[in-house]
């Protein structure tokens, strides 16, 4: 079987993807780390677990093995945007709720729908490769 570049390019996007999503989770991590409420010290981890995901399955399929894993880690690099866009618009109902009511909403509601298109394309894209490289896995 000849070795095509779609699982490396599924690779290489599903890597993209969890090193993006990685970025917040450190952040919120870092911002709460010295937080003396209980659990909110770590309301970071749960978006660094979910960006570890794709990473690994990027991983498995730059090498071309486990094919399950591939596919579920293309599947988790199209969440993590999601889960980043979650985050924006908690951030936007509390800006909301503490009385700046001069800020522009739907310009702000276009930007979150930008960030959904843009970061979702590299988890949209691997799975298509991963499904099509399919018979290259082990």
């Amino acid at each position: 079987m000849e070795k095509t570049w779609k699982p490396t390019a599924a690779g290489i996007l599903c890597i993209i993807a969890g090193a993006i999503g990685m970025i917040p989770g450190i952040l919120l991590a870092l911002l709460f780390a010295f937080a003396s409420v209980g659990w909110s010290r770590f309301i970071g981890a749960p978006l660094i677990i979910v960006a570890i995901i794709p990473i690994v399955g990027g991983i498995y399929a730059l090498r071309r093995r486990i094919w399950r894993l591939a596919l579920a880690g293309s599947i988790f690099a199209l969440i993590v945007p999601v889960i980043l866009v979650t985050f924006a618009m908690l951030l936007l109902a509390a800006t909301l709720s503490e009385g700046l009511h001069d800020l522009d909403v739907p310009a702000i509601l276009a930007r979150i729908w930008y960030l959904i298109v843009g970061s979702g394309i590299p988890g949209i894209l691997a799975i298509i490769f991963v499904i099509m490289g399919k018979r290259e896995f082990k």
